[in-house]
């Protein structure tokens, strides 16, 4: 269903205004307070992306605790005899692109919200939670900023990594039994580790480490976590699992 009230001169190439979300709600606000002004290092971060100095998965992470706006707008559902609004509802508003692609659309500020159309509702909501929501609605993307100051898409693993959906006893599990033929001996540990609170990089972390030092057959710690990260890196399925990205590091 298309969104007649979008100024459609702001969306991007090929896209077209609709709207998503259907009798879908949003988290309840938790930003009483909220002015709605863009954070400045949030936008700060956008730019970096759009200059190609900043990966679009490293936004991700960085974005998931940022309060960021959804936008919604009021659809008419019917009219009556004489012609006049009947029914209407508010539906959270996406693009869609002439391959049939959808992208939800959020936003740094309630600036950049009015520049692409004033008639858009702004609803605050930790980045986390957008990118949960579009991808319940089946959007492939989340369109930041779609009108300026700097656009930036997240899609793919950047959108995955952004919902921050980590089931971390299911990637242990796998993690394990990947290495298994490793530690199977005894001379080597590995335990696995969320790190998203750490500056490190990545979501899980790998720490593998040497029992005894080294290994009777001559291989150091180092050619041991080295053997771990190969492995590691060969499994699509951890990988997916990991969207926020899977280090193996050497513990003491």
């Amino acid at each position: 269903m298309e969104h007649s009230g979008a100024n459609s001169e702001h969306l991007t190439p090929g896209h077209r205004a609709g709207v998503s979300g259907d009798g879908r709600r949003l988290a309840d606000p938790q930003f009483p307070a909220d002015d709605g002004t863009a954070d400045p290092l949030v936008q700060q971060l956008l730019a970096s992306v759009g200059a190609g100095e900043v990966p679009a998965l490293s936004a991700a992470r960085a974005l998931r605790d940022w309060r960021l706006l959804a936008t919604v707008v009021a659809v008419l559902d019917g009219v009556d005899d004489s012609g006049a609004d009947k029914d209407s509802h508010m539906a959270v508003v996406s693009v869609v692109n002439e391959a049939g692609e959808k992208a939800m659309l959020a936003f740094s500020g309630a600036d950049s919200l009015t520049t692409w159309n004033a008639e858009g509702r702004p609803v605050p909501a930790l980045g986390r939670e957008l990118a949960r929501a579009a991808l319940d609605d089946g959007a492939s993307a989340l369109a930041l900023d779609i009108a300026g100051p700097h656009p930036v898409v997240l899609e793919g693993p950047a959108l995955s990594a952004l919902a921050d959906l980590l089931d971390l006893n299911h990637v242990s599990g796998l993690v394990h039994a990947a290495l298994a033929p490793l530690t199977a001996d005894g001379w080597v540990e590995v335990s696995v580790v969320d790190s998203r609170a750490q500056d490190v990089g990545v979501d899980v972390l790998v720490v593998v480490t040497g029992v005894q030092g080294g290994h009777p057959d001559g291989r150091l710690i180092e050619d041991l976590a080295r053997q771990a990260a190969r492995t590691l890196m060969a499994r699509n399925d951890i990988q997916r699992m990991v969207p926020g990205g899977l280090g193996v590091t050497i513990g003491t």
